[in-house]
């Protein structure tokens, strides 16, 4: 099946939905395993290291503290915690959807 705008087919592009829904939801998992109290000790942010600064910095805290039910920890480490994981797990779940319904066996 073709699609008209580009050429590319739906079969080749469903390949990807996989696994960026796994990877999505990996990045999730870990974020909210982690240690919300302890600070980081890495970052690949390059904001904050050039700019110290990042609009970003304090989600992943935020995410954390969401995953052990501590919403006013979440909202004091990033306002957009709770949006970002409605937005990841709407992704995730968008593109489970894409891939099974393009990767269906054929009966």
């Amino acid at each position: 099946m073709q699609n008209s705008g580009t050429g590319t087919s739906v079969a080749v592009r469903s390949k990807a939905y996989l696994p960026e829904a796994i990877l999505w939801l990996v990045g999730l998992f870990v974020m909210a395993v982690m240690q919300p109290g302890e600070a980081h000790l890495f970052s690949f942010c390059p904001f904050s290291y050039v700019l110290e600064w990042c609009p970003g910095c304090g989600l992943g805290h935020a995410i954390a503290w969401l995953a052990r039910g501590e919403l006013k920890a979440s909202w004091e480490a990033h306002p957009l915690g709770v949006p970002a994981v409605l937005l990841l797990c709407w992704r995730s779940g968008q593109l489970l959807f894409l891939y099974y319904r393009y990767n269906r066996p054929s009966v």
